[in-house]
């Protein structure tokens, strides 16, 4: 459920053109609304809450490749952008009530990740690759990979 959690902060950050009715990838853009527009259907369904997650795990690619850049942010047309960007709010907050289950552990380990990210950002200035190495693999080692960013900033992500 972390993947889904992930995915919605992405959205939250991501932020395509105005008033672009018509997306470039007509497939991906109409695929993106009926992913989006079967979670309520499934919720009508006797709360079909399984086909509603499949739904949205169907979606991280589309918004993990937009973050990338694999997919072009003109791919889909504002509307559907928007859709996207409410549908996980929506689905991952309120309806699967995710919100509470993962952002109260996750805010202490994003600030036990932060510090470490930054000791390893100074040990790399410092040109003591043995330090930076180290603080990466025992990471590793614990389920917990950074990845540097084209940006320069440095992510992680948790195994499961």
């Amino acid at each position: 459920m972390c993947r889904l959690w992930d995915a919605k902060e992405v959205m939250q950050h991501l932020r395509v053109p105005e008033g672009q009715t018509n997306g470039s990838d007509a497939n991906l853009d109409q695929k993106v609304q009926q992913w989006c527009n079967e979670c309520e259907t499934f919720m009508n369904d006797d709360f079909n809450t399984a086909r509603v997650i499949a739904n949205l795990f169907e979606l991280v690619p589309v918004i993990n490749g937009i973050k990338g850049g694999q997919i072009a942010k003109s791919a889909l047309s504002t509307a559907s952008f928007n859709l996207l960007k409410d549908t996980f709010r929506l689905y991952i907050e309120e309806v699967l009530a995710l919100q509470s289950l993962v952002k109260d552990d996750n805010n202490k380990l994003d600030q036990v990740m932060s510090l470490l990210i930054e000791i390893r950002k100074e040990a790399r200035a410092r040109k003591d690759y043995a330090t930076s190495d180290q603080i990466r693999d025992k990471l590793a080692a614990m389920g917990i990979l950074l990845k540097d960013e084209k940006d320069g900033s440095i992510s992680y992500t948790i195994e499961n």
